[in-house]
């Protein structure tokens, strides 16, 4: 990555899409089959994976440009991502538009989108901004016979419509069209991932035996979990801990929720995209802050902490995104450190600002705890309007299961 940053350095924008076009036929080659073979490495071993698209993109500032060019330079922008150069990254990403606009080919266009609409643009703009090119980067890699990106494209796309919050229903309806897609194309790894999601859709629905377990009509947790830890894709087996935690934290269940929290933080994960990494701090700090109030051990108030030092990286860039988990957060702490107005404030922002961006799933996270806020300060009529309103907003969410829970556990 340094080397290929010295070659760079200098370099304007201008001057990189002007380079002489890629004469050498078996360049071009050779290019062709490191962006075919950049995905497989992606998901067996990420430490050749960059090392193939740098060479990519070592020969394109050599040699010149080809029609793969613009994928080697998405992918340096997602490793910026990586460094915490994030502005480095928009550059890059804008700049594999731009050389893909020149080229007027769009061979690579599904690869392209998959690195800038998973792990680039939501670091500056709202999930949904990347639904539309995702599902665009899937249509072209079909109509292309570019499967393996046109697959991650819309594995891409359906968790971004889990994380916007969109209605389960449509969620549910959608993740069961392209399930059945991607088993027909035997796109088997990229299929498994959207397990857990799709699971929680159904939990949360109400189609499950039990709402804590992703067991169900589409996965058993445990033979997932074997075989992802087998394989060793150790992002994939975090998810399934992430989400396992996540529904236990929904349900109320603080004390399994944590346990499964603790495993899913003995897996080390050097690089996440920005929808991940929020989500992961938003859950994890939403547990530690549960887990503080109910044993008052400070470890847990200083593991809430560290979530907010992480989630206001995000939120500075995205608010859209971000900013209401934020707030949420800051909520909590100061639920637990016995800051009650500043608690009260922060709720009520969260409440607006997940609103204003249509996350609907949050709002309503947002009055539930907010709910349980005022029943510890003795307000039950402010607490009751606050569980009406989490009620109201589980059930437009789709969420039926958690909403009669909501009516069940406080009876407002």
């Amino acid at each position: 990555l340094k080397k290929t940053k010295h070659i760079l350095k200098g370099k304007t924008d201008d001057e990189i899409l002007t380079l002489k076009a890629l004469g050498n036929n078996h360049k071009i080659a050779a290019m062709r089959l490191m962006y075919i073979l950049a995905l497989s490495a992606f998901q067996s071993d990420s430490g050749v994976f960059p090392l193939i698209c740098l060479r990519m993109m070592q020969t394109s500032l050599k040699y010149g440009l080809c029609d793969e060019s613009a994928y080697s330079f998405a992918v340096l922008g997602v490793l910026c991502c990586n460094f915490g150069q994030i502005n480095e990254a928009l550059r890059f990403g804008q700049l594999s538009l731009r050389l893909l606009d020149i080229s007027k080919v769009n061979k690579c266009l599904p690869g392209i989108y998959a690195c800038l609409y998973t792990a680039i643009i939501p670091h500056f703009h709202h999930y949904r901004s990347s639904l539309q090119p995702l599902e665009l980067g899937y249509n072209v890699g079909m109509r292309n016979g570019d499967v393996s990106y046109a697959t991650v494209c819309i594995r891409q796309f359906c968790v971004h419509l889990f994380h916007c919050g969109e209605e389960l229903a449509t969620v549910e309806r959608i993740m069961r069209k392209y399930d059945k897609i991607m088993m027909e194309l035997k796109q088997e790894i990229y299929q498994k991932q959207n397990f857990p999601y799709w699971q929680a859709v159904l939990n949360l629905m109400g189609h499950s035996h039990d709402p804590e377990q992703l067991i169900g009509e589409v996965m058993n947790q445990q033979q997932l979990l074997e075989e992802t830890i087998g394989c060793k894709r150790s992002r994939s087996t975090a998810i399934i801990y992430h989400i396992q935690s996540w529904l236990a934290y929904i349900f109320g269940n603080h004390e399994s929720a944590s346990r499964i929290m603790e495993k899913r933080q003995a897996i080390i994960l050097t690089t996440n995209p920005p929808f991940l990494s929020c989500s992961l701090s938003f859950v994890e700090g939403l547990i530690s802050f549960a887990m503080a109030h109910k044993t008052g051990e400070t470890k847990w108030s200083v593991l809430g902490l560290k979530c907010i030092e992480e989630i206001e990286k995000y939120s500075t860039r995205a608010p859209s995104n971000c900013k209401h988990k934020l707030l949420v957060l800051q909520a909590e702490s100061a639920f637990v450190a016995g800051e009650y107005q500043i608690a009260q404030e922060k709720y009520d922002e969260a409440i607006d600002s997940a609103g204003k961006n249509n996350f609907i799933q949050d709002q309503a996270l947002a009055f539930e705890r907010q709910g349980i806020f005022h029943i510890n300060q003795g307000n039950t009529s402010m607490a009751s309007l606050c569980f009406a309103q989490a009620h109201s907003a589980y059930l437009a969410w789709g969420a039926k299961r958690k909403a009669d829970l909501i009516r069940v556990k406080f009876s407002f």
